[in-house]
């Protein structure tokens, strides 16, 4: 497990969304309050600056488009060293939630 462990990521779940589809940044905060049933409501400000890091690290990439005649949005694509960063985090995260339930349950003995 990494050093910089947390256990609730919201890179995880901005990366498994850019793992589905490509989206804008807007999409992307939408589609986890969706899929989640509201239980997760991230503002677009806390989203840019993981978005940013994201592609400063080549992880996710962006490409503008034109959205009618005047509107441009920034898609972001999922790259295979993010899919790679993606599946590391998960494996952690997975691993930390199974360290819990067997804590709980008093299987640790």
């Amino acid at each position: 497990m990494s050093k910089k462990n947390s256990f609730f990521r919201l890179e995880m779940l901005f990366l498994k969304v850019l793992d589905r589809k490509d989206c804008y940044g807007y999409e992307i905060t939408h589609s986890l309050k969706e899929i989640t049933h509201g239980k997760i409501d991230v503002k677009e400000g806390t989203l840019y600056p993981i978005l940013y890091k994201f592609e400063e690290l080549g992880y996710i990439t962006s490409e503008k488009k034109l959205v009618g005649k005047r509107m441009t949005r920034v898609y972001y694509h999922l790259e295979p060293s993010g899919k790679e960063y993606l599946d590391n985090i998960y494996s952690e995260y997975k691993d930390i939630v199974n360290t819990i339930n067997e804590f709980m349950e008093g299987s640790y003995e």
